[in-house]
């Protein structure tokens, strides 16, 4: 399939809620109902999602190839799960979203002064020696001065 028949499979399912966006991922994730998926939404989200969000959603996944019901429970409840077409278009959403999501955290990055580990947000922020470090925890800030005082003692 060409990039362009990909991107229109994307375009068609109109993605345009984080409510499709997370049904997309909790299927991603594994095989569910439209009711376990809508307590996962409505979890997730932290707001009411009803069956005419859901639902609709669902059979325009099926129709289109990008999910499948695999089996039907009591009661006609059916288990929506991705198809390989389907993994394959949530993984390319992914890194969309990726790209966005990095431009957006990066200037939000610290990087721990003693072990390296990249920090989403403030971190531990101690004063050594006139200078004020990120760290990731206290821990490590207690690392990084014991290391720093025995560096000093050897010279």
């Amino acid at each position: 399939m060409t990039d362009n028949k990909k991107n229109d499979a994307i375009k068609q399912l109109r993605i345009n809620t984080l409510t499709k966006l997370f049904a997309l991922l909790y299927l991603y994730k594994c095989p569910m109902c439209g009711y376990d998926l809508m307590k996962n939404l409505r979890r997730a989200l932290q707001r009411n999602i009803n069956p005419e969000q859901i639902y609709p959603f669902l059979r325009k996944l099926e129709e289109s190839g990008l999910a499948k019901v695999i089996r039907v429970e009591a009661r006609d409840k059916k288990v929506y799960t991705l198809t390989e077409k389907g993994r394959e278009t949530v993984e390319r959403l992914l890194n969309r979203f990726s790209d966005l999501i990095q431009v957006a955290i990066s200037p939000k990055v610290n990087v721990c002064a003693s072990c390296g580990v990249k920090i989403i947000g403030e971190g531990y922020k101690e004063e050594i020696d006139g200078e004020i470090l990120t760290f990731c925890c206290k821990h490590c800030a207690r690392h990084y001065k014991e290391e720093r005082l025995k560096f000093k003692s050897r010279k």
